[in-house]
Order: structure tokens, then sequence, then C-alpha cells
């Protein structure tokens, strides 16, 4: 295999910018930034995304059974690193119906119910049912908008 071709070209594979919302055991808000989404059923409207096997994200979702998806709009640029550098503080959030937090201002967010997990490769893959939506404002921001790749 050519690694250099490989990398190239899953890079190439468009991926969205989004933060997963979720709870802590204590009940504190945890937010992700993640990219790895998809749409995979019309009804009942499911989705799939993928989180690392290791990620606090992965173990309050297996707990919980819930969580948020919050697609960041373009201009929201800050916020993604402000996730990925932990400062939840300087996100600003409202609720979803089941208390769950979303981000404010954002292009859209689903609610989503865990229905399994796919336990393969680095990644376990959350199947879920996506039960609440709300629309926002703007365009989805991408991660080639962000000039990140994740991918390889």
């Amino acid at each position: 295999m050519d690694k250099k071709a490989k990398k190239k070209v899953l890079q190439m594979v468009p991926y969205g910018a989004y933060i997963v919302g979720t709870k802590t055991e204590g009940g504190v808000d945890h937010l992700m930034f993640g990219t790895w989404l998809m749409q995979t059923s019309f009804k009942p409207p499911l989705v799939t995304f993928a989180l690392s096997q290791d990620s606090r994200t992965l173990a309050n979702v297996r707990r919980s059974k819930a969580f948020t998806v919050s697609i960041l709009r373009q201009g929201q640029e800050d916020l993604a690193q402000h996730v990925l550098d932990e400062a939840f503080d300087e996100v600003q959030k409202e609720r979803s119906p089941s208390g769950l937090p979303v981000v404010a201002s954002g292009a859209g967010w689903m609610e989503c119910r865990l229905l399994a997990i796919v336990e393969h490769g680095d990644h376990r893959i959350a199947v879920a049912e996506a039960t609440d939506f709300g629309v926002g404002e703007g365009k989805p921001l991408s991660l080639d908008g962000l000039g990140w790749h994740y991918g390889g």
C-alpha cells in the first residue's frame, strides 16, 4: 500500500465541524469537537458518529445513552478551537429538551438516543436515533473551512 496516497485520499473525504454534547457522571457539561458524522436512515432518522475508543465523550454516551450534535456555522472557527482546548466556559450553550448542552447560535443541532455501538478499529461507531432538532442560521462550517485535516 502506498501510505502517502492513502493519507492524501482519505483526507479528501469532506467532513463537517460538529460539537458533541454530553454530561459527565457528575452532571457536568462535556463538549467534544468531532467530524465523523453521517446520516444513515430516513425512517427513523438515524445517524452514526465515530468516537475515539478512549474518549470521555464515548464513556458518557455509553453511560447515558444520549448525546447532542451541534453543527457549527461559518464564523464559529474560534469556538471549535475553544472546544479542542477544553475551554468550555468560552462556549455559549443552550439546552436540548432533555437538558443536554447544544451550541448557541450554531447552524443547527440534533439530540440523539444511542441504539448501538460498533466495536471495530480505533474509533467506536455510535448508531443513534435523532429524536429532536433545532435550526439556527448560517451555512455549516466544514473541516476544510477550518484549514484542518482529520483522516488518513
